[in-house]
């Protein structure tokens, strides 16, 4: 029997991923106040690590004045290293590979919310620490110094995520972050070198993407997750996002991790919603490309893999129901060879 797409291996740089099924980046909330790892991160994601070809931990943010939660996960201190170090090798014993996201909140972050541009943007609340509601704020603009500095914190957070032994580093451009927020023409009315058209409201993510290439070196993977489509009247378009995708390859992405929706990760839809974002960008980009959206059924992620829209397909909700999954959905196909050589 001939193993199907969907559990071949991929070799990206000098890692090999034994499948193409990955658990994307979903917010837990239980770190310490600090954001330092728990036990109960570490036995969430020992749990749900078997089976599949890679993991990506949830957003962690770089720097206080980017936390999203009140127990986020952060990454922006040396002190928070070992945590991660223990969750990495906790996930790498399952025979998973593992990066980890990071990100600044921006105008969505909990006590400091800043942007690209002072408005009250109906796009984008903000987590209540006290009251545990949503809400609208008018962020700060940011400054160059501030971007500067923002730019050398999301360089050292890589650092930190390389030290810590993470295979892989992602950095967070979607779901109404700072990043999302400068690349979107719906939050960001700066007319600066930071705003305007769509290479100016680019120069920011790419300075970040060129900052931690130099952080992590040649050889580690650089992530990127772009939000592709805002799927809103004015906003970002995939016709923006065929140039954006080309431009972060160019400054040294080595995978793109396809979403959408501004006003955070959208959640219905048929099965495999975001799918028509790798169909449009992929052909023009060399770098492999992720796709989400709803996946339930290992035949409709091995769909998308064979007809070519994706190299990897992220499986969230239906993982986080079923922790075998991956192996479940093994045994519906009738792929052929031992689990343990795929997944």
């Amino acid at each position: 029997m001939v193993i199907l797409p969907l559990f071949t291996p991929y070799q990206l740089k000098n890692i090999t991923i034994k499948n193409r099924i990955v658990m994307p980046p979903m917010a837990l909330d239980i770190a310490t106040e600090q954001g330092a790892i728990t036990h109960k991160i570490i036995e969430h994601y020992r749990m749900y690590a078997r089976g599949l070809g890679m993991m990506i931990v949830e957003h962690s943010y770089i720097n206080p004045e980017g936390k999203a939660h009140p127990r986020q996960l952060g990454i922006y201190d040396d002190s928070l290293i070992s945590g991660l170090e223990h969750l990495a090798a906790e996930i790498h014993a399952q025979g998973v590979t593992v990066g980890i996201q990071i990100s600044h909140a921006g105008a969505r972050a909990l006590d400091f919310p800043t942007g690209p541009s002072s408005i009250q943007s109906q796009y984008l609340t903000r987590f209540g620490d006290k009251d545990k509601k949503s809400y609208r704020v008018l962020p700060k603009k940011l400054d160059n110094n501030s971007i500067n500095d923002i730019v050398m914190d999301f360089a050292r957070a890589a650092r930190r995520a390389q030290k810590a032994g993470f295979d892989f580093v992602e950095i967070h451009g979607a779901h109404g972050y700072l990043l999302n927020q400068f690349y979107s023409p719906l939050t960001n009315i700066r007319h600066d070198e930071y705003g305007g058209t769509l290479e100016r409201r680019l120069v920011f993510p790419i300075e970040v993407v060129k900052k931690v290439r130099r952080a992590v070196g040649k050889t580690m993977p650089i992530f990127y997750r772009l939000g592709a489509d805002d799927r809103l009247p004015g906003g970002i378009t995939l016709e923006d996002s065929i140039i954006a995708a080309q431009a972060l390859e160019a400054a040294g992405v080595d995978c793109l991790d396809l979403s959408g929706g501004i006003s955070g990760y959208l959640k219905s839809g048929s099965e495999g919603f975001f799918a028509y974002m790798g169909e449009a960008i992929k052909p023009h980009v060399k770098i492999p490309v992720i796709v989400t959206g709803g996946i339930k059924t290992g035949n409709k992620a091995n769909e998308i893999i064979a007809g070519g829209a994706a190299d990897f397909v992220g499986v969230g909700r239906a993982l986080l129901k079923e922790n075998e999954w991956a192996y479940k959905e093994w045994i519906k196909m009738g792929s052929g060879e031992h689990p343990s050589k795929a997944i």
